[in-house]
């Protein structure tokens, strides 16, 4: 059935005579949609005109599209007869986006081929990538000696101690090459982007006093490497957030409007998924009513956070070889699992967030408390009782304990256990890593 109007993925053209312009709304709508239905003999508003047919009149439409939309595009071309006269239905798909029609990219709005932004064309190029590894696996003209050796020393040890690295540290040459990050004496990308001594990380850190940003009560320009810049970050986090005040016990602790472990996960995403360039930076900022992280390079087309949260998507590594030496000291806990960390503690807490790609990377905003309502919430009654903070400390020194273990060390129901571990819960003290059935409580604080 012939479609009553043009629309994103429809267009009509009078005749074969503006077979040019055709064409470029025929890739237009590829760039949309990854799809796209162009029909000739059809007036702007819907009515059929009629084409006038030659022998070649079809090869010619179908030689116009292969030879001026690149890359290659094979059309699906029909002749049909409508109300006694011809019409050609031209219909392409096409997911090796973007596509150019005589040399420029068009992109569809509405029932309109408008030519792409030079943001959006590298929009379209960074998305198609699905990882940076040949950038990360190009070599430098630096060796070893631009090395932090001792915060290859404390990594290495830091690996030792979580399991994840199964050698002793000797020298930097011999660790760089276990860990993949030389090739005949001299740096790879990811080599100097994680260990060297040469800054090679601009991080954007401010705070600003409104929401506009018109002005900022403080603005840093941090530079370092990777692992400096994780932990900059996480400082001014901790630094500029606002706290509140609970009594655990006979102590007082301190706890933050957002948890910091999810923060902090958001962090280290953005260095692992980044997409470098001269002109990149990350960046944090912190408004009245978000915190917001930034970094250069996209999230998948077409994937949201939720997909890989959810496991409908297997993880994808941006930058591989950088992810694998951050998961080997557990600065990634395990692959493909940082957003559902992040979406669980945000929903246990009650904190909203959002997300989103701009023109040139990919940003996460936590909500904030309004002031006030953390003003009114210092000091808070959360007092535990001595089963309570016995089981706390429990699981504070006993990794991995069960809570059969707990029942027989406190000497008490597992109905009373269970009431305590949800009391430690829902005061954010503790949280379940893993299923009900093979997981564990760790201690948050």
């Amino acid at each position: 059935m012939l479609p009553n109007k043009e629309n994103e993925q429809v267009e009509f053209k009078k005749s074969t005579l503006e077979i040019k312009q055709g064409v470029v709304s025929l890739a237009s709508m590829l760039n949309k949609s990854g799809r796209g239905v162009l029909y000739f003999g059809i007036l702007n508003d819907g009515s059929v005109f009629g084409q006038q047919m030659g022998k070649d009149t079809t090869r010619d439409v179908s030689t116009a599209i292969k030879t001026n939309i690149k890359p290659l595009v094979n059309p699906k071309i029909t002749t049909l007869e409508i109300d006694g006269k011809n019409v050609i239905e031209v219909e392409a798909f096409g997911e090796d986006t973007p596509y150019s029609a005589y040399g420029r990219y068009y992109i569809r709005s509405d029932d309109e081929d408008n030519q792409m932004t030079n943001k959006q064309l590298e929009s379209f190029f960074m998305d198609k990538n699905l990882d940076y590894s040949k950038w990360e696996n190009e070599l430098t003209e630096y060796g070893s000696e631009v090395i932090d050796e001792q915060l290859l020393i404390d990594f290495v040890n830091r690996g030792n101690e979580v399991g994840r690295i199964n050698f002793n540290y000797r020298d930097v040459d011999d660790t760089l090459k276990r860990l993949n990050l030389t090739k005949n004496g001299k740096l790879k990308n990811a080599g100097i982007y994680l260990f060297s001594t040469l800054k090679p990380l601009t991080l954007k850190l401010a705070v600003y006093p409104t929401d506009e940003r018109l002005s900022f009560i403080d603005n840093r320009i941090f530079k370092g490497n990777i692992f400096e810049c994780i932990d900059a970050a996480y400082k001014y986090f901790t630094m500029n957030t606002r706290w509140r005040a609970v009594i655990v016990g006979m102590e007082r602790v301190e706890v933050p409007e957002v948890p910091v472990e999810a923060v902090r996960e958001i962090i280290v995403n953005s260095f692992a998924h980044m997409k470098v360039n001269n002109s990149s930076f990350n960046e944090m900022y912190i408004t009245p009513t978000k915190i917001h992280i930034y970094n250069p390079g996209f999230l998948v087309k077409g994937k949201s956070p939720e997909d890989f949260a959810s496991g409908k998507e297997g993880p994808i590594a941006r930058n591989p070889l950088i992810n694998t030496v951050l998961y080997l000291n557990k600065t990634i806990e395990s692959f493909g699992t940082g957003f559902s960390r992040v979406f669980h503690i945000c929903e246990r807490n009650n904190v909203k967030y959002t997300y989103g790609n701009t023109e040139f990377g990919f940003y996460f905003e936590f909500a904030r408390s309004p002031y006030d309502a953390v003003n009114e919430s210092i000091d808070p009654v959360v007092r535990l009782s001595e089963t309570e903070t016995e089981i706390l400390n429990l699981i504070r020194t006993v990794p991995g304990i069960r809570k059969s273990v707990m029942v027989e060390r406190v000497g008490k129901s597992p109905a009373t256990v269970q009431r305590a571990i949800k009391k430690l819960t829902d005061a954010n003290l503790i949280e379940r890593e893993g299923s009900n059935k093979n997981g564990y409580w760790r201690a948050l604080k």
